[in-house]
C-alpha cells in the first residue's frame, strides 16, 4: 500500500458543494510543506504555490492551491485519529516490507501516583509488539492516546 492510498482512505466530512479541492491533495500539500519547514497556513500556501509543479508529479491539484483559510479549514475538519491511523498503517507497511517489527505506543496512568497537590503520573511507552520489549518510556502531561498506536518513529 502506498502513502497516497492511505491518505485517500481518510474520510472527507465536507459537503459535496465544498469539495473544490481533493482532501488527499490538501493533506499531501500540508505534510510536504511542514516537512520543508512551513509553520502556518500562509506558509503552507506559499510553499504550495512555489512547488506546484513538483506537487503535481504526485497528485492532480486540478484546482491549484487553495487559500490559506481553506487549507486551515480543510485540515481542521479531519479527524486526527483517522489521519494518524493512515500514517501508522503506511509506516507499519513499510516496516513489514523491510522486515522490521511493529512499534506500539500506549499511555498509562501509574496507579497510586495521585497526590493532593500533584496530578497522577502518566507515562507514554513505546514497545516492540512481537516480543513485548519496551524501548522507550516518557512521562507525559496527558494519557493520550489511550489505545495502542503503532508507529515507525523508534
Amino acid at each position: 500500500m502506498s502513502l497516497f492510498q492511505d491518505i485517500e482512505s481518510i474520510e472527507d466530512h465536507r459537503v459535496d458543494a465544498n469539495k473544490d479541492y481533493e482532501l488527499a491533495d490538501i493533506i499531501f500539500l500540508t505534510v510536504a510543506a511542514v516537512l520543508c519547514g512551513a509553520n502556518g497556513w500562509k506558509a503552507i500556501k506559499i510553499f504550495g504555490e512555489a512547488q506546484l509543479d513538483w506537487l503535481r508529479e504526485y497528485r492532480d491539484f486540478s484546482h491549484g492551491i487553495p487559500t490559506r483559510h481553506s487549507i486551515g479549514r480543510i485540515i481542521r475538519g479531519i479527524k486526527a485519529e483517522s489521519l494518524v491511523s493512515s500514517f501508522i498503517n503506511f509506516s507499519n507497511a513499510v516496516r513489514e516490507k523491510d522486515g522490521k517489527e511493529h512499534i506500539s505506543f500506549d499511555g498509562k496512568v501509574v496507579r497510586g501516583s495521585k497526590h493532593t497537590e500533584k496530578d497522577a503520573l502518566q507515562l507514554m511507552t513505546a514497545m516492540v509488539v512481537e516480543n513485548g520489549l519496551i524501548i522507550y518510556q516518557k512521562e507525559t502531561a496527558t494519557k493520550k492516546p489511550t489505545k495502542y498506536l503503532s508507529c515507525n518513529q523508534c
